[in-house]
């Protein structure tokens, strides 16, 4: 029997099939039918298999986290999705949404490592184990990114300005218009906006905060879809 997200995902599934998945990240649903459905109980229903069951079709608690965490990926995609399409998006909107977008990245590599090395990280572990030598989630995120050369960075860097730095200046007009992702270190004195003496921004490094949001969304699903054909639909 051929499962499909459309019908037989859950109801969140269900709801951005049509919204997104299908059209962007359609490997979400390639690597649910081959990988994360067998885990399940279906089609008596849709949660996971018991251990002695998973021990019956070869599976572990590592195929289980992984499930988990790809299923986390999508929630949060689908929130910054949301977000991008309000009327109005100010800048606490493009600093919610980002903070979204870097963790569902976080949670990709996190998966993607785990999935390349599947005995080596433990399933319930977050981080390190004094003493014990085991090794969890933080440290299968580090390895992917740094093997990698830190992939998509710039959008972690801007929401980590967003959330831990001063506020990002903005420029008030149809729309609210902010630093660009890449431009926003170069702002971080407000007087080169608010001065009315000496006007020191380029305003080829501003967009319009639904841009900035939008173009961080599809930048991030273009990465999660080709790394998963590449990585996971072996």
């Amino acid at each position: 029997m051929i499962y499909t997200l459309e019908k037989d995902g859950d109801g969140f599934e269900q709801h951005y099939y049509d919204l997104f998945i299908k059209n962007n990240f359609p490997n979400y649903e390639k690597f649910w039918q081959n990988f994360i459905v067998p885990l399940t109980n279906r089609p008596t229903d849709i949660h996971f298999k018991k251990n002695k069951e998973l021990d019956l079709i070869g599976k572990t608690a590592n195929d289980i986290c992984i499930a988990q965490l790809h299923y986390s990926i999508l929630r949060h995609m689908a929130r910054a999705y949301d977000l991008a399409r309000l009327p109005v998006v100010e800048l606490n909107v493009v600093t919610e949404a980002t903070g979204h977008i870097s963790g569902a990245l976080d949670i990709a590599f996190e998966l993607l490592e785990r999935f390349a090395n599947p005995s080596k990280y433990d399933p319930w572990l977050e981080q390190k184990e004094k003493g014990s030598g085991r090794v969890g989630g933080q440290e299968a995120r580090r390895a992917w990114q740094q093997l990698r050369s830190y992939p998509l960075q710039d959008i972690k860097n801007y929401r980590n300005h967003l959330v831990h730095g001063r506020m990002t200046p903005s420029i008030r007009g149809s729309e609210t218009y902010l630093p660009k992702i890449g431009f926003e270190q170069k702002y971080f004195d407000w007087r080169l906006i608010t001065d009315p003496t000496k006007i020191g921004y380029s305003a080829k490094d501003f967009d319009s905060a639904h841009e900035i949001l939008r173009s961080a969304w599809i930048n991030s699903i273009k990465y999660l879809n080709v790394q998963w054909k590449k990585n996971l639909l072996v």
